[in-house]
């Protein structure tokens, strides 16, 4: 059988309540009890042995199922006086208006204390659905409150149950807006919290990049939490773009490098799931071997030299020339193959220094090299016609 209007919040509201039963006043709430039960009305006792009809459209019911299914002889309603009415006067009662009401304001507590409905939806409507929250009463619910994730078939969701919550309350004018968005983000705040709660540095995840910038790119580890990875732990090359190396949308793995304080930043990295390259080389390079190299970075004060892939090593600008040089571009350009000398390795620590010093001109030579090409440019004897006077001895 269909739950009766009365239920147990409206029985105990209105059980303590002292209900007049001899004058009705426009507007009251009372409590009567029926009398008899047809298909199209209901009729009540409403004291001095009078009784009032209520009609079917005035009755809070499922219009689907017969009222006699609904309602039994002996059961207390509550009904609204919609017409003043006394022992000798005919009142006009509605259980609808009334049972609104009541559910008007259960509906106001449950806005103010931020609870869950659970609704049905019952038609798609221009800007969003039309959702019923409780029996007889409906509700807005926007498109762009359906779900995180906007969707585009709206219609899927007519006939389904739906949980919402009230964000928007106005009771006199009888306007509800409710949010199904809400809940969903209060549920992933709350995984994101748990997922937090136990993250460790060097825990390695599943992630899927949700954006590639010019200084790394973000990724989801779960339930939307989101950390960075920089362009430095992208890749165990140097001077590769973020976007070389991943695209968004891309499912990767990623390893925990650094969690702030306050939990708020997420530092990852891509490169330290993978091989590391200076693993593979170990006896490969020694001090004194003569390396060729790929420039990858200029840093100024010095350059960034690729060995190999993954494998970098480091050159000071003291040690590209023998003679005194102001900037790099004097002896070298980013994308030239060198050849230098390895004068520093220390494998576990992934540091090799380089030099080009022994393997170019000593600065003497390049000093006499310099005064040899100035005394030939100063040299103009061989553009100068001698001439010899006839009486000359």
């Amino acid at each position: 059988m269909e739950e009766k209007v009365l239920d147990e919040f409206e029985r105990e509201i209105f059980s303590s309540a002292n209900f007049p039963v001899r004058e009705f006043k426009r507007g009251g709430i009372y409590k009567v009890k029926i009398v008899k039960v047809n298909d199209d009305f209901l009729l009540v006792d409403v004291g001095r042995k009078s009784e009032a009809f209520i009609p079917k459209e005035e009755i809070d019911c499922d219009p689907t199922i017969s009222l006699k299914d609904q309602f039994q002889t002996g059961e207390e309603i509550i009904v609204k006086a919609i017409r003043d009415g006394g022992p000798t006067e005919g009142v006009v009662l509605s259980n609808k208006r009334a049972a609104n009401q009541v559910k008007f304001d259960k509906l106001e507590e449950k806005f103010n204390n931020h609870e869950e409905i659970e609704a049905i939806v019952k038609e798609r409507i221009k800007g969003g659905l039309s959702i019923e929250i409780e029996r007889g009463i409906r509700a807005f619910l926007p498109a762009t409150l359906v779900g995180m994730r906007r969707e585009s078939n709206l219609e899927k969701y007519v006939g389904q149950n739906i949980s919402v919550k009230i964000i928007e309350f106005d009771k006199r004018n009888k306007k509800i807006v409710v949010s199904h968005r809400i809940i969903e983000e209060e549920e992933m705040l709350k995984k994101q919290d748990e997922l937090l709660s136990t993250l460790q540095v060097g825990e390695v995840l599943d992630g899927t990049v949700t954006r590639v910038v010019d200084y790394g790119a973000f990724v989801d580890i779960g339930y939307g939490l989101e950390g960075l990875i920089h362009v430095s732990e992208l890749s165990w090359r140097e001077g590769i773009k973020p976007s070389d190396i991943v695209k968004e949308r891309d499912k990767i793995k990623v390893r925990v490098i650094g969690i702030s304080d306050d939990k708020d930043r997420i530092s990852l990295s891509y490169k330290r799931t993978l091989p590391d390259p200076w693993e593979k080389i170990i006896g490969k390079y020694k001090l004194g071997d003569i390396v060729e190299g790929k420039v990858v970075k200029d840093l100024g004060f010095g350059a960034i030299i690729e060995l190999e892939e993954g494998i970098n090593a480091f050159i000071h600008i003291s040690q590209l020339s023998n003679k005194r040089i102001n900037s790099l571009s004097e002896a070298i350009s980013v994308g030239d193959i060198i050849q230098s000398e390895i004068i520093e390795i220390d494998i576990p620590n992934k540091k090799i220094k380089l030099s080009r010093r022994n393997l170019l001109p000593k600065e003497e030579e390049i000093r006499q090299e310099e005064s040899n090409k100035q005394s030939r440019e100063n040299d103009y004897s061989a553009y100068v016609d001698v001439f010899i006077p006839k009486n000359a001895h």
